[in-house]
């Protein structure tokens, strides 16, 4: 029976991207705008991504090991490393809920780490495109509530900018200086 991990883990990734959106703002600090991760992926490449994994969708059974899967993998792992920005984000103060990647065993209160946009990105699954990868650089006086640990979800606040970093965990496409970084709370629905 073929191997279905990393086309598997792809797919499901996609899938979930689409679903990523949320419109909870909970307590923001005034002046951040909330944006979520649909905001940081340009149109144009989303339509031209949904049509690649559309075909590479048709490779599933592949044997991950085969030369075939190998080639379409390489293939797809590049157009995510090197995904576009959207440069109309850089520079804005926003807000941005997100799920911690850490990028050592460091237990440093301002250390760095990746914010991605669901369960088990680079950990789990292979890291999603480098559009939903931002890394995160606590700043002096950044406000942490508690420090996060692995997969914790959290909202995070600063200042957004390009940051094509390559980690150990995935490609970044954006850098965000946080101010604040607290864990991720919603309000209950009154009913």
């Amino acid at each position: 029976m073929p191997r279905r991990g990393w086309f598997h883990g792809v797919m499901r990734g996609i899938a979930v991207l689409a679903l990523a959106a949320t419109s909870l703002a909970g307590a923001q600090t005034p002046g951040y705008n909330l944006i979520d991760w649909n905001d940081l992926m340009p149109e144009p490449w989303v339509k031209e991504m949904t049509k690649e994994m559309a075909a590479v969708g048709k490779l599933s059974n592949l044997q991950d090991s085969s030369e075939e899967a190998y080639k379409a993998m390489s293939a797809m792992r590049k157009k995510f490393d090197e995904a576009p920005i959207v440069k109309s984000q850089l520079n804005k103060k926003v807000r941005l809920p997100g799920y911690v990647v850490p990028l050592d065993a460091d237990r440093a209160e301002k250390r760095e780490f990746l914010l991605v946009p669901y369960f088990g990105a680079c950990i789990h699954t292979p890291p999603p495109p480098a559009n939903q990868i931002v890394l995160i650089r606590p700043t002096a006086q950044s406000k942490i509530k508690k420090l996060p640990e692995s997969m914790d979800i959290v909202w995070v606040e600063g200042e957004i900018k390009e940051g094509r970093v390559a980690t150990s965990q995935g490609v970044s496409g954006y850098l965000l200086e946080a101010i604040s970084v607290a864990p991720y709370e919603v309000k209950p629905v009154k009913r």
